[in-house]
C-alpha cells in the first residue's frame, strides 16, 4: 500500500471512530455529516465522497465493530486450552460487550434498521459478511470442540453453533428494542440458555 493510500485509510478509520462515538454520546439524529467532520479534521465533501451519507457512515461504524469483534475473538480461541467449554461463554460475552462500547441502544436500532433498508448495497453486504464471519467463527470453534471429544458422538456441531449463533443474535436485538433490559442481565439470560444447550450436548463422565 502506498503512502496514499494509507494515509486514506487511516483517515477513514479516524472518521469511522469519531463517527461511532457521536452516534453513541450525541444520538444518530443529532450526529451530522458536518459535527463529524469538524471532529476529524476533515471537509464534509470527504466524508460524503468515502461513505456517501450518514446511513453509509453508519454502517462502516457497525463494520468497523464487527471486524474488531472478529479479530479479538479469534485470539480467545488461539489462547484456549483443549476440552474446556469456558471459551464459548467468553466469545459470547465478547458478541454482546464489544457493540455496546461503540453504540448505545438507540443507535443500535438505527443501525440495524440501516443495514436491512439501506440502499447502500457496498456498506449493506459487509456488514452482513462481518457477522456471517462471527457466526462462521463460533461453529468453526464447535467443530473444534466435537473433534476433541467434547461432546457426544451424536450431536452436529454445525447445528449446535447454529442454535446458539442464532439466539444470541436474536436476543441481542431484543436487549437493544428494550430500554429496561441491562447488559448484565442480557449476558445472565444468554449464559443460562446456553449452559442448557450444552449439558444436553457434552458429554458425560
Amino acid at each position: 500500500m502506498n503512502l496514499r493510500a494509507t494515509n486514506k485509510a487511516k483517515r477513514q478509520r479516524l472518521i469511522v471512530s469519531n463517527a461511532a462515538r457521536l452516534f453513541s454520546s450525541t444520538g444518530y439524529d443529532l450526529t451530522t455529516i458536518e459535527l463529524v467532520a469538524a471532529r476529524s479534521n476533515v471537509s464534509p465533501a470527504t466524508i460524503y465522497n468515502n461513505f456517501e451519507n450518514k446511513i453509509g457512515l453508519l454502517l462502516a461504524v457497525l463494520i468497523e465493530e464487527g471486524e474488531g469483534v472478529q479479530q479479538i475473538g479469534q485470539k480467545i480461541i488461539d489462547q484456549r486450552a483443549a476440552n474446556n467449554l469456558s471459551v464459548i461463554y467468553r466469545l459470547i460475552a465478547l458478541y454482546v460487550d464489544h457493540p455496546m462500547e461503540f453504540m448505545n441502544k438507540s443507535c443500535w436500532r438505527q443501525a440495524l434498521a440501516a443495514s436491512s433498508a439501506s440502499s447502500h448495497k457496498k456498506f449493506t453486504q459487509e456488514y452482513q459478511n462481518v457477522d456471517k464471519q462471527l457466526q462462521i467463527q463460533l461453529i468453526e470453534l464447535m467443530h473444534q470442540l466435537y473433534n476433541e471429544d467434547v461432546f457426544r458422538t451424536e450431536v452436529d456441531p454445525q447445528s449446535l453453533g447454529e442454535i446458539i449463533w442464532n439466539n444470541v443474535d436474536q436476543m441481542f436485538t431484543d436487549f437493544i428494542s428494550d430500554e429496561k433490559m441491562s447488559l448484565e442481565a442480557l449476558k445472565n439470560t444468554l449464559n443460562r440458555q446456553t449452559e442448557a444447550l450444552l449439558t444436553l450436548a457434552q458429554k458425560q463422565d
